[in-house]
């Protein structure tokens, strides 16, 4: 007989409202004001004790046959045997698990080494656990609970990879029977970075960058070995070296260290030679590393290396489906072209003329790439498809591609329109056309941008899952992380037209219009860029934003009498900034101060373009510096106008 406590006497209606029943006879009146039946009052001395043999009885005899079965001898797949500290699990089926896409294998067979239960990670307080680790197993002696590993390689598979989409094969490099240490170590250190930053874990970040200096010294000892730095695994433990730093960036030194990845893996695919296209897995890799490398080259205006361009001959040869990547291909080239473009207009080795010229010569390649590629297979076509508003959609309008990197060629293709066009106008201005003529070629500059924009706008729910009914990305940590620039550029277009100047002199209904809004883009994209930091877990982020940020703030230096002449711009960028600015000071002692210094400096990164001012014109050619100059005070767009045709 067991003692259940003192039961409430009240009505079943009292006791399902949780309310206190006043025991009126016949009926309660809480039942009478709310013409219910009452349906009396319950005997507590009745059900104070139960009877709980039956109940006792049953779990007797369930931990008897608990005891009595036969204990199970489990092995790793190398037949080594393990003891009761020692366990290896077998991961849940693709039936049993609702995501098993996303895990590593519903094959995988993961090792529980000794001790290291005793370094479970925390999530915001508590345990980390999940049920199918949780429930009962017939075979094991106890419950068991992931170990920090992993969670970490669990994450890693889950975010970086799909069984269509990028990686896919490190997922048959964890079905061997004993992956490689190497690329072993840097999963976990990703795994655990990329979930720290999303989740908020208990030692994560150190428990991180502790694999992360195992994995530099294991890969330094790899590259002195003629024969390991030539592998597969060797490359993509830099590329993925290179992810982490764009996953932490805690400082400057990243963007650094990443800088120092990519030369290293410059050199390896070099060192690697054209034996390395053999292979389906050696041909993507060579193509991401690639694209990698002339990221680099455009952000300090290099020359891309020139093997790159030799080796292309011999990399469609090899390549079995060449029709089909042959966009991809294509569009690199093109890219190439222009990286070196930009280099030797950097080093003066082109005329002012000469650079035009060969600017348009890519702009034109550009358009025929995107007409050929729009013609030539539908696994590169897209549309349009409306979807509920959202506020992780522009618009209410999303890109709708058939795979997963359409997308990322396509937003590769828009923002080098962005940079080229941003580059031909800076050559248009040294010209001495007349105002009616370089009026024209501006505005069809910006029309571009504007399109590119939208466009990068439109394609952005997809990289990052949001835009469902259309096709979503398998691997959302990737393709958000090939967003980054993409938005930038895109978010610098909708700066552009917020520019001022003198349009506060005689302003008009259509200016106003259109700057409400270039805002509320800008709003928008940055917003994105939050998002893809904090949700994601990709802090580069956070970096890129700042620089946007920085040109959002000028908008608060403006004269009372400014805000006056629109608003939309009064309510929606000094209402919207004075809000942010109460939230930072909130987070300010959390903030890195070099992220706090590139927010307070209103500068802009290089590799963009404003409108020429006075000073920037007199100087000699190859001090020009940032082609990124931003505005800090209000500019007379007639004055400078002006005083460029007097310089030119």
């Amino acid at each position: 007989m067991v003692y259940r406590g003192k039961p409430s006497a009240g009505c079943e209606n009292c006791r399902k409202a949780k309310k206190r029943c006043g025991l009126e006879q016949p009926t309660c009146s809480r039942c009478v004001k709310l013409k219910k039946p009452c349906s009396g009052y319950r005997d507590t001395t009745s059900l104070q004790i139960q009877d709980e043999s039956e109940s006792v009885k049953l779990k007797v005899d369930r931990q008897k046959v608990r005891n009595s079965a036969p204990k199970t001898q489990l092995s790793t797949p190398d037949g080594s045997s393990h003891g009761e500290d020692d366990v290896v699990i077998r991961a849940p089926s693709a039936a049993s698990t609702p995501h098993s896409d996303s895990s590593s294998s519903s094959d995988d067979t993961i090792e529980v080494p000794p001790g290291i239960g005793a370094l479970l990670l925390t999530l915001n307080g508590h345990s980390f656990s999940t049920p199918e680790f949780d429930r009962e197993q017939p075979i094991l002696p106890r419950a068991l609970k992931p170990s920090a590993d992993e969670v970490a390689s669990t994450y890693f598979f889950k975010q970086f990879t799909a069984s269509n989409g990028h990686w896919h094969f490190l997922r048959d490099f964890s079905r061997q029977l004993q992956m490689d240490p190497l690329l072993d170590m840097v999963i976990r250190a990703c795994g655990i970075a990329a979930m720290d930053n999303v989740e908020g874990l208990v030692m994560g970040r150190n428990y991180s960058r502790a694999l992360y200096a195992e994995a530099l010294s294991r890969l330094n000892t790899a590259l002195r070995d003629s024969k390991r730095c030539k592998t597969d695994e060797c490359l993509i433990a830099v590329s993925m070296l290179g992810y982490y730093e764009n996953l932490t960036c805690d400082s400057r030194e990243s963007v650094q260290s990443w800088k120092a990845h990519i030369n290293g893996s410059t050199q390896l695919l070099k060192l690697r030679g054209k034996s390395q296209f053999k292979t389906p897995i050696g041909r993507m890799l060579f193509r991401e590393t690639r694209a990698n490398i002339l990221i680099h080259c455009m952000w300090d205006d290099l020359e891309p290396p020139a093997f790159l361009w030799d080796w292309e001959k011999e990399l469609e040869r090899m390549t079995p489906t060449a029709e089909i990547i042959h966009p991809a291909d294509g569009l690199t080239k093109i890219c190439f072209r222009f990286a070196s473009l930009k280099n030797r207009m950097r080093l003066s080795q082109l005329s002012d003329s000469e650079a035009l010229e060969k600017a348009t010569e890519v702009e034109m390649e550009f358009v025929q790439w995107s007409i050929n590629t729009i013609d030539q297979d539908k696994m590169w076509h897209y549309h349009d498809v409306e979807v509920p508003d959202s506020p992780h959609v522009w618009n209410g309008v999303v890109h709708s591609y058939t795979c997963h990197p359409c997308a990322s060629f396509w937003n590769t293709y828009r923002s080098m329109r962005i940079l080229l066009t941003r580059t031909q106008e800076l050559l248009v201005r040294r010209f001495q056309l007349d105002q009616e003529q370089e009026a024209a070629q501006i505005n069809y500059f910006r029309s571009v941008r504007r399109q590119m924009a939208d466009e990068i706008c439109a394609s952005v729910p997809t990289q990052l899952g949001h835009a469902s009914p259309a096709f979503n990305s398998p691997c959302i940590l990737i393709t958000a992380y090939g967003s980054i620039w993409p938005l930038f550029f895109a978010g610098t277009c909708a700066l552009e037209r917020l520019g001022l100047g003198g349009a506060f002199q005689n302003p008009s209904s259509e200016w106003q219009s259109a700057t409400s809004a270039a805002a509320a883009q800008a709003s928008w994209i940055i917003g994105r860029m939050e998002y893809i930091s904090k949700h994601v877990g990709l802090r580069w982020a956070d970096g890129i934003a700042a620089t946007l940020k920085g040109d959002y703030k000028m908008h608060q230096n403006l004269h009372e009498d400014d805000w006056g002449v629109n608003t939309f711009i009064k309510v929606f960028w000094k209402e919207r900034y004075q809000c942010e600015m109460s939230q930072m000071e909130e987070r300010k002692a959390q903030t890195p101060d070099w992220l706090r210094e590139v927010e307070e400096s209103g500068r802009g990164p290089r590799v963009l373009i404003e409108n020429p001012i006075d000073e920037m014109l007199n100087r000699k050619r190859d001090d020009w510096g940032p082609l990124w100059l931003g505005r800090t005070e209000e500019t007379n767009m007639r004055q400078m106008e002006e005083s460029q045709r007097g310089l030119l």
